[in-house]
Parts: C-alpha cells; structure tokens; sequence
C-alpha cells in the first residue's frame, strides 16, 4: 500500500477510535486492525486518533479520505451502525475537510432509513455509469442490451455462440479458463436468458485472473479485489460489499448477500492483491478478446495479479 507509515497510523487510529465508540472491541474490530497492521507494516496498537490530532496533520486530498474511510469501514465491521460511532466518523471528516458521501449513509443506516441510504448508493453508483454510457452510445437499445438479460429477455443466439466458442481454446487460456468458470456454476454467457450483459464481463473474468469462486466470501474477497485495481472510488466497492455480506443491506441485484460474511484478513489481502495490478478491468472500453487466447498465468504476469499476503487467521470457507 502506498500510505506513508505517518498516514497509516492516523487510519489505524481513525478505526481505533471509531471501533471503542461504542464500547470494547468486537473481534472482527480487533480483527481489522490486527489485519491493517500487518498490511501496512506498522504496530496496530496505535491509540484512538482526536479530531484535534487529525486536524493537526494537515492531510490533503486522497490520503484525508483514506483515513476517515478506514473509519468507516471500522463503523461496519461489529455488524451494526452505532450512533455513536457516526459521530466519531464525523467529526473525523469535518476535521480532516473531506466530504465523503459514506459517512452521510452511515447515518442514515443508523437511523433505520436504509431505503434512501439505497437511493443515494444506488445514485452513485458503478451501474448507474454503465446505464448512462450504453444510454450516450446506443440510445434505449444500450440499456436494454443491460436489461433485457436480466429480466430474461433481448437474447443474443450470435453473441452468446461467440462466448461459448470459448470453451474451444486450449485449456490453460484465459478464454477456456473463463468458459469454465461460467459454465461449471451456472451462471450464463452473455447473450443468454437472465446472464449478465457483455458490459459485466470483466467481473466474471476479475473471479478468473483472482482464482476466486461463487461462494459468498469468495465473492467478499472477488469485489475487494476489484476495488484494489480500480482507479476510481475504490471505496465504493469495499464499502458495498460490507453492507451486502457483513450487514445483510441487499446493494447489488446480482446477489442475495448475507450477515458477519467479511473477514477483515481475507479482505484486505485481496484489495491489496488488486492494488499491486497495473491493469483496470473496471474502467469503460476494458477488452478482453484480445486476453482469452492468451495463457492464464502470462496474463496473470502481464497484470501484476499475485499472491494474497498473508495477513492473518482467515475465516472457514463457505460452501
């Protein structure tokens, strides 16, 4: 991680801090910072950071919102909003300057209005850009290309031929690799009824290069990893998936979710497997045709796709 080890203690603090406001650390708490110091190489005994403390460090731009966002992540972990640990994320922010968005959702998760905390999430994001891109490129026909699918209907016979002719490349290709992992849970090519549009691809192939499954931590550690090589608001994604797998909040449509599924370890190893990628599969235009021939591990080498470290006892997997 590209902190400075001055930066990472003020986010160890921050979630510190946020972790005690409502009493004695819960082990996933406990877990989180046990898991961050290892992955930022500093103690994690570090005491809980004062807005005072914070305000004082004169934080700017990406590293003010690193350290209030690993309060907020703090805030998740326990399995419950704490109004208490709301205002600790607040008056964080307001002493570091940053307006971030998440801490205006914690609030209202705390206050029960999951609803419009929803809304707002749904306002920003990823798909929503995904929608308006397809909408400035084709018109209604992109956004139903994305619908149709989902709502079992707009198939593509010809395009989804083109996927499943995937299964033809030599095994040990990302393409065949990609084939596989489609087929064998049963999640459908694009072009099929209910699969996800062509748009979603990279997902699926994220899952291939990471050599995560379907289960549901593994779909935990598929979307932290993807939240590590994506450029753009990574937080969005770390911050989704806790409320879907550790909260039990439905964010995405694409999965049922569940409650006390993250474990801090695994989480962080695979955003830190992401980070250290050079390649953005998230970002609009990302080809993968160009990939499929080519062998899985050359392209897991071109990427910069690595080992998770180990950052600590991780959870039983889930069936």
């Amino acid at each position: 991680m590209d902190l400075e080890p001055a930066h990472a203690r003020l986010a160890l603090g921050a979630m510190r801090a946020v972790a005690r406001a409502d009493g004695e650390l819960a082990e996933a708490e406990r877990g989180l910072l046990e898991a961050a110091g290892r992955l930022l190489e500093i103690d994690p005994e570090v005491p809980p950071l004062t807005p005072a403390a914070l305000a004082s460090a004169g934080l700017a731009g990406r590293d003010a919102e690193r350290v209030v966002q690993a309060g907020i992540l703090a805030a998740l972990l326990d399995g419950r909003i704490d109004p208490a640990e709301v205002e600790v994320v607040r008056a964080l922010a307001s002493a570091a300057g940053v307006d971030e968005p998440r801490v205006h959702n914690l609030a209202q998760i705390a206050k029960g209005r999951v609803r419009l905390a929803w809304l707002d999430l749904a306002r920003r994001s990823f798909a929503r850009d995904v929608f308006v891109d397809a909408l400035k490129r084709e018109g209604p026909r992109g956004v139903w290309k994305i619908v149709g699918p989902m709502l079992g209907r707009a198939v593509d016979p010809a395009l989804a031929a083109r996927y499943i002719a995937l299964g033809e490349l030599p095994e040990g290709t990302l393409g065949h690799a990609y084939f596989r992992f489609v087929y064998e849970n049963g999640l459908g090519f694009p072009g099929e009824k209910g699969a996800v549009p062509e748009s979603g691809v990279w997902h699926d192939v994220s899952h291939v290069l990471g050599g995560y499954g379907v289960a549901p931590r593994e779909e935990v550690e598929v979307v932290s990893f993807i939240a590590g090589f994506t450029r753009e608001d990574p937080f969005f994604w770390v911050f989704t998936i806790t409320l879907q797998f550790h909260l039990g909040m439905r964010v995405s449509p694409y999965s049922q979710g569940g409650v006390g599924l993250v474990d801090p370890a695994r989480m962080l190893g695979a955003f830190a497997r992401g980070a250290a990628m050079t390649e953005d599969l998230s970002v609009d235009g990302w080809d993968p045709w160009p990939w499929f021939p080519e062998p899985l591990e050359a392209v897991r080498a071109r990427f910069g796709v690595r080992q998770a470290p180990d950052l600590g006892p991780a959870g039983a997997p889930e069936g």
